[in-house]
Parts: C-alpha cells; sequence; structure tokens
C-alpha cells in the first residue's frame, strides 16, 4: 500500500500578474479569472542560484543589491552578506556582552554600502535591567558606532538610502543620522491606534498606521522635515509590506506570492506568483525583494529539503507553453498546495493557476471583500474553471442558478463509476442525480455520547436529552464552553431540513422545533464571565466519564483516532450521533475536507477534470490510518475506504525522524482518566463496523450561512433577555431569513 499524507482542507490562492485599481468599486466587464488566464505567464521565476553557509541562518532580509542571512541566540548572533549575484560573504559571530544581551532579525537593517545596523537589546530581569542599543557594524563585523537608546524597546528598524535610521514604536519614530546622532523624534499627532510598520521609500519612509475609524493607512513620512503625510489612497491584502526597487513596497503573501504596490497609479501588480513557479510554498517561505525582477527566497531550515536561493524572474515568452486552468476558491491549506504544486510539476499538458478570493478579506472589508469579488465574477459569468467549494456560502442557491456542470458525463468519459465510491458522499454532492459538487476527502462531524446514556439509540431527542441533564445536575453546563448562540448553530448546522428547505427555502423558524431549541440554548450562557464559573473548576477529559459533561462535538477523519478519542474522554466505546432534535433521529454531518466544482460556464471542463480526476484517483485516494498522519480525512473511494479501515487495526505507531513507521510501546501508549493510567487498546472489528457504519450514514454537508445566524442571534437575544416569547422571536426570524432566503436563492 502506498502510504499518501496529503489532506486536511481545502483551497487557494492568487493568480495571475493582474493589476488592480485601489480606488473604488465600479463595474467589471472581466473577472479575476479572466485576468489569470491573460496573464498565465508574467509572474513566473525561476532558481537563478543557491546560497549556501557555514551556519544555518533563520532568517533572511535585501535590500538594494545586498542581502543579508542572520541567526540569533543569547549573547551572539551571526549573519553573512551577500549580492544580488549570489555571492556571499564569510559568515561573521558577534559575541553580545552576556546571554541576557539578544538581537532580533526585525531589529536588523542593511545600509545602503551593505554594513549592518542592529538593536542589541538588555533584559536582566534578576537585576532589574533593560536597555536597547543601536548598533553599527562593518560587514566584515567591526563595529563603528552605538548609541545607548535607554530602556524603551523599539518594534522595527529602517535604514534609508541616505543612510538614515528610524526605528519605530508603537506611535513614535525616532530618526538617527549614519553617526548613530539622533536627528528628530516623530511623534502621533492625531490618536491613532497603532503604527504597525515602517519601510524604506528612497529617502523617506512609509509609515503604515491601524486607525480605529479607517482600518490601515499609509502615509509617507518626510524625514528632513519630520512631517507626516496625509494619507495616500491604499487597499490593503492579506500579507506583509517590505521595501524593494521598481515599487513603492511590496507585500509578501508567505504562501502566495508577491505583490507590486504602486502609490502613484493606484495600482497593485502580481510579481512573484509561487504556484505559477513552481515553487512548493506549503511551508512558510522568507521572501524578499530586491527589485521586480531578483528575490531572495529562504525556507525554514527545519523542512525536508531546506533551502536559500536567488530567484530571478523568467521572460514571459521564455515560459513553457501548457494549457492553464484556473482554479479558485476561499483558503488554501497546505497540504492543498502541495496537491496543486504535484498536479503542475508532473503533468506536462496542463497547468493550473489558482485565485485565492480570501486575499481580499481585509479589515477594511470587514474580511468579507473575498466573497464580494467572488458574487462579481459570478455576475459576469467568468469564474475560474474549477472551484473549491468549501467555504462557498450558500452552494444550494448556485447549484440552482446553474453554475457548476454535472461531472457525471466527465466520469464516464474517463471510464470512472460513480458506485466505486461512498454512495453517500455522491448522493450529497448531487441534485436531481446529477453530480455537482464532489468530495474527494471528508470528516463526519457529529457528538460522542456515552454509549449508556443513549440507552441503545442512534440519536437523542431534545427532550431526553434535557432530562439527563436534568439527573445530572449538568444543565447549561453539558457540554465544554458552549454558549447560547453556539447551540443554536448547531442546531441549524445539523438539523437544517428542520428548520430550513435549503432546496426549496422554505423556512419553518416558527415551529415547536426551534422553539424547543431556543428553550434549550436558554440554559446555557453567552457571557464570559458566566462561563468561566461554570467552567472553570471543571477536568474536560475526566468529565465526560463522570456524566459533568453529555456531549463532545469532534470530526472524525480517523477510524483509529475516534477510537482513542472515545478511550481518553468516555473510558472505552462511545457513541457518535448528531445534535439533539424534536424526533430524536439527528445523524452526524459531512464536512468536507477538499470540495470541488466545475464551472458550467469553463471552456476547459475536460482538462480541469484532469485535476478531479487525480484526487478521486486509486493511488491518490489511497492513505494511512495510524499516528497523527492517519487524521487528513475519510477517502471517498470505497476500496480506499475500506484499506483505510483495515490500516486502523495495526499496531499503533509514529514516524521516526528518518520518516519510517515505528509501533508505539505499550509504556508509552497511555492516558489517565479518574486518576488511573491505562493503554490504549487497539480496535475490534464490531466497533471499526460501527463507526464505518456511521461515516456511510452521514447525508447532508454542514450547513452554515453566517447571515443567517447572524439574523437569528439578532432576534433570538431578546428572548434569552426575558423581552419577548418563544412565540414571538421564532415568527420573527421565520419572517427575516424568509425574506433573505427568497433575496439570495
Amino acid at each position: 500500500m502506498r502510504k499518501k499524507t496529503w489532506v486536511k482542507g481545502l483551497c487557494l490562492l492568487l493568480a495571475g500578474v493582474m493589476v488592480f485599481s485601489l480606488g473604488g468599486c465600479k463595474k467589471k466587464s472581466s473577472s479575476i479569472a479572466e485576468e489569470a488566464r491573460k496573464n498565465a505567464k508574467n509572474a513566473v521565476f525561476h532558481k537563478e542560484k543557491d546560497i549556501t553557509t557555514d551556519f544555518t541562518p533563520s532568517a533572511g532580509k535585501a535590500k538594494g543589491s545586498y542581502f543579508i542571512l542572520t541567526r540569533s541566540d543569547n549573547g551572539s548572533f551571526q549573519y553573512a552578506i551577500g549580492k544580488v549575484d549570489g555571492s556571499i560573504s564569510p559568515s561573521v559571530t558577534v559575541n553580545l556582552e552576556s546571554e541576557q544581551h539578544y538581537v532580533s532579525s526585525q531589529y536588523i537593517d542593511l545600509g545602503p554600502d551593505g554594513s549592518v545596523y542592529f538593536v542589541d537589546s538588555l533584559s536582566d530581569y534578576d537585576n532589574n535591567k533593560f536597555s536597547n542599543d543601536l548598533v553599527h557594524l562593518s560587514a566584515d563585523g567591526k563595529e563603528i558606532g552605538r548609541c545607548n537608546l535607554g530602556e524603551k524597546s523599539p518594534f522595527g528598524i529602517t535604514v534609508t538610502k541616505d543612510g538614515s535610521i528610524v526605528l519605530r514604536y508603537e506611535s513614535e519614530l525616532g530618526v538617527y543620522d549614519a553617526n548613530l546622532s539622533p536627528k528628530k523624534t516623530i511623534t502621533n499627532p492625531n490618536g491613532t491606534q497603532s503604527w504597525t510598520n515602517v519601510i524604506e521609500d528612497g529617502n523617506d519612509v512609509l509609515l503604515f498606521v491601524n486607525e480605529s475609524a479607517s482600518g490601515n493607512t499609509v502615509h509617507k513620512v518626510d524625514l528632513a522635515s519630520g512631517t507626516i503625510g496625509a494619507t495616500i489612497p491604499y487597499t490593503s491584502k492579506m500579507g506583509t509590506q517590505i521595501a524593494g526597487e521598481g515599487y513603492n513596497f511590496y507585500i509578501v503573501n508567505a504562501g502566495n506570492g508577491v505583490t507590486g504596490v504602486d502609490l502613484s497609479k493606484n495600482t497593485l501588480t502580481e510579481v512573484f506568483n509561487f504556484m505559477d513557479s513552481d515553487v512548493d510554498s506549503s511551508d512558510s517561505l522568507n521572501v524578499t525583494m530586491f527589485d521586480a525582477e531578483h528575490a531572495l527566497v529562504m525556507t525554514d531550515y527545519f523542512v525536508e529539503n531546506p533551502y536559500i536561493a536567488i530567484f530571478k524572474k523568467v521572460p514571459p515568452n521564455e515560459v513553457p507553453d501548457k494549457e492553464y486552468i484556473t482554479l479558485g476558491g476561499f483558503y488554501i491549506n497546505n497540504d492543498t498546495k502541495k496537491i496543486i504544486t504535484k498536479f503542475n510539476t508532473e503533468n506536462p499538458k496542463y497547468k493550473i493557476r489558482v485565485i485565492d478570493y480570501s486575499e481580499y478579506n481585509t479589515q477594511e472589508t470587514e474580511f468579507k471583500g473575498g466573497y464580494t469579488v467572488f458574487k462579481g465574477d459570478v455576475a459576469t459569468g467568468k469564474i475560474p474553471d474549477i472551484i473549491m467549494t468549501d467555504g462557498v456560502p450558500n452552494m444550494e442557491s448556485y447549484i440552482n442558478k446553474g453554475l457548476f456542470t454535472d461531472l457525471t458525463p466527465l466520469m464516464e468519459k474517463d471510464g470512472l463509476k460513480k458506485s466505486d465510491y461512498l454512495d453517500n458522499i455522491i448522493e450529497a454532492g448531487s441534485k436531481d442525480g446529477k453530480l455537482y459538487n464532489l468530495i474527494p476527502f471528508f470528516y463526519v462531524q457529529g457528538f460522542m455520547m456515552s454509549k449508556e446514556n443513549l440507552n441503545g439509540q442512534n440519536g437523542i431527542s431534545i427532550d431526553d436529552y434535557m432530562a439527563l441533564e436534568k439527573k445530572y445536575n449538568n444543565a447549561g453546563i453539558s457540554m465544554w464552553y458552549t454558549t447560547k448562540d453556539a447551540l443554536i448553530e448547531y442546531a441549524l448546522a445539523f438539523n437544517t431540513t428542520d428548520y430550513l428547505d435549503v432546496k426549496t427555502g422554505k423556512c419553518n423558524f416558527d415551529s415547536e422545533d426551534f422553539k424547543k431549541v431556543l428553550t434549550f440554548a436558554n440554559e446555557f450562557s453567552n457571557d464570559q464571565a458566566e462561563m468561566e464559573k461554570r467552567y472553570g473548576t471543571m477536568e474536560y477529559i475526566g468529565a465526560f466519564s463522570q456524566n459533568r459533561m453529555l456531549l463532545n462535538n469532534i470530526g472524525m477523519g480517523s477510524f483509529r483516532e475516534t477510537f482513542r478519542l472515545e478511550q481518553s474522554m468516555f473510558g472505552g466505546e462511545a457513541a457518535f450521533i448528531g445534535f439533539p432534535n424534536l424526533k430524536g433521529d439527528s445523524r452526524p454531518v459531512i464536512q468536507p475536507g477538499i470540495s470541488v466544482a466545475i464551472s458550467s460556464k469553463s471552456p476547459n471542463k475536460e482538462s480541469a477534470f484532469e485535476f478531479v480526476k487525480m484526487l478521486i484517483s486509486e493511488d491518490f485516494q489511497t492513505t494511512i490510518d495510524n499516528g497523527s498522519a492517519g487524521n487528513n480525512g475519510l477517502p471517498v473511494l470505497k476500496s480506499a475506504f475500506e484499506a483505510m479501515a483495515e490500516t486502523s487495526k495495526e499496531p499503533f505507531a509514529i514516524k521516526n525522524m528518518e520518516g519510517k513507521w515505528e509501533p508505539v510501546d505499550p509504556e508509552n501508549n497511555t492516558y489517565t482518566l479518574g486518576g488511573k493510567e491505562y493503554t490504549y487498546k487497539e480496535i475490534n472489528d464490531t466497533h471499526l463496523e460501527y463507526l464505518k457504519g456511521v461515516a456511510k450514514s452521514a447525508k447532508t454537508v454542514k450547513y452554515k450561512e453566517d447571515k443567517i445566524l447572524n439574523l437569528i442571534n439578532e432576534e433570538s437575544a431578546a428572548y434569552f433577555a426575558g423581552q419577548k416569547s418563544a412565540d414571538e422571536v421564532a415568527k420573527i426570524i421565520n419572517s427575516r431569513v424568509d425574506i433573505y432566503v427568497k433575496e439570495n436563492n
């Protein structure tokens, strides 16, 4: 069996070299996906030269034509200076006065001549001594100057082209000349909350401010006069601002790519796309820009194949021709990045371009900008070829509107049978026999409960559950740190069709069922201080075996890990059910690990299906249910699902430093419950069949619509405060949700 440990979640990354206006919203005739395809070759870099050092650096920074690699320890730090051509000097070790002295990588910068400026911080807690020195060293480590800054510690250091040094405090800038003589202090003039970043922009600096009223703003600071300029129009994107030639500054998203910001033209331009460049960004990258065509890229030193390298832009006419497939979504995790990188590097014909709508979720948009951009693309009829659908709200509405294509004919053309995949997962993504949303890996979201308390039933009603709470005197604390609002969210997520038919839009929030949910939720508290009182002295792990708590919310992505959790919390086998409802028949729900659809308007459906086909292939679906690597989600392919179940019966193992599986000794395979130590048991066939049955019993995808939840929470607050009856509140909720659903279906 091939061992795969890929998948936990889903979605996406930023696409092509697109230029975006930073001004107000305008009606657009093209989409992000269209621009991504047009500019597919414009942000491609390749590794120009590997950098080797005689020490293991942990941080890197570029400035002008120079770069510096550093590693800090208490009492010393090391650095090496290099140039954009890849040449690098021998490392220098700087011994500080004592182990109470430390140099943080954010307190190091390069001068225009390649010399080094840093802040030497003393933290002597034993003697209550704290101070900071600004130090200037030559490239080869000779001290040129030193200036005491006192006890106040800066948050960062920036050196301009003329050699001015700027120290950033929370709402103050300290400016020094090249000889470390203080020139002036620039203070906060208007009560802004904090100054979050300062980067060099020629002989001046750009100041980034987080203001309570207007979000993130940027200002140019004239160091000669000490004045802070007016707000420059600027819409932020997710990432870190850094200096570099060619643009006023760059925004680096360590998982996605680099964007250049031109403040005079009010534009963003993607400069370096990691996935287009076949750079594995699944582990955080330290990336800095010399200019728009040269970058210093450094991986974490603990990754499997670490490297430090100079990357150089590939002229668009030299980028190999491939057929480009656009793929969009709202988040991309590390495992999904590896999947896409694998596809891009191994497929000779196709290449995926990724659009991460979540990069538009900025403070200014109240972190909802991504969905706004996505809806704009939907309006143009030009969405990406592939949509990673986890995180897409109101999916049923989009299916009703014909946004996605039926995957059945594409599967049949490639000789794939839907009958080879788990029936309930295929059905959950289907409508009227047509498969629109495919879920290659999934979790079963539900609740663990003592078998004894369930009395042989497959679920529990709200009335019976509340009777158990009364029996054990744990009403309002029977689920760990659960609020009134969370109870309502659970009820809707697990019993959606009781209150809202997502296919027809019919609402039923004025029913006796939902009024019972309000009564149930009212046992709990929304007040954090009150919750601390209720749960503060309770031991989480031991509370379930003592019936002090009754339900434990979990996501099952591994038979082995689920059974181990049952033992450590309940002392043995437990039941796995849905959330209590009026009838007592609620089932667990499906939480996609990855879910994918293809646009019905895509001209590249068959090409896009090449990626989907890889996700559901036998080779890719095969996983191992052992140790931490077994909790990547359950596979949808029946043969892989059964194989995973079989491996869950093998002795528990972990990976050693060489990446090989080793069985765990019994003395290290234990848990403690009720003050006693127990050895984990291996799962037996009977209980394994039970858990497999639970996974196959989940019929619906976990439902969450934030707007509907917000409407419910707004109105239910009046009931919880005793201002309105459950009847009154339920009627208002039903009316408001009904209006919302009709407007959005």
